[in-house]
């Protein structure tokens, strides 16, 4: 895998804190790498399909920092959902897509351990969860 991207604990200092939606971001930006393989920065692009208010928003930071897909690249594009929380990763050098789409019962078992754990626990919970149980992911 091409040495670009941020750690968790880098883009946890460039995001101001480590919460769960942000380590959401940075698992799916790291699941596309491992399986589109970019060769380098330029290779990903990603559509983020989610609604567009805090703390949704907060995946993107984790998306930007783990894959280099950036709004200043314009590798990295939202789109406003009721809901459905996906991103798509394209690798526009071979053409393959990986969709990572997020368990509807996360968003359910987030808010209440944010409740009961507080901000690091739920981000923790975000860390140690397999990813076939974060996520429903199709690849084409």
């Amino acid at each position: 895998m091409v040495s670009f991207g941020l750690s968790l604990e880098e883009t946890a200092r460039l995001h101001g804190h480590k919460g769960p939606w942000l380590v959401i971001g940075y698992r799916a930006g790291t699941r596309a790498r491992e399986v589109l393989k970019p060769k380098t920065e330029h290779d990903l692009r990603c559509i983020a399909r989610l609604p567009k208010k805090i703390p949704y928003t907060c995946s993107l930071d984790g998306i930007q920092a783990s894959t280099s897909c950036t709004l200043g690249k314009l590798s990295i594009e939202v789109e406003d959902t009721d809901g459905v929380i996906e991103f798509e990763f394209i690798n526009r050098s071979t053409g393959r897509r990986l969709k990572l789409r997020l368990k509807s019962e996360i968003v359910d078992i987030v808010e209440e351990i944010y409740r009961r754990e507080g901000l690091g626990g739920a981000a923790k919970f975000i860390e140690e969860i397999e990813l076939c149980r974060l996520f429903e992911e199709y690849l084409s």
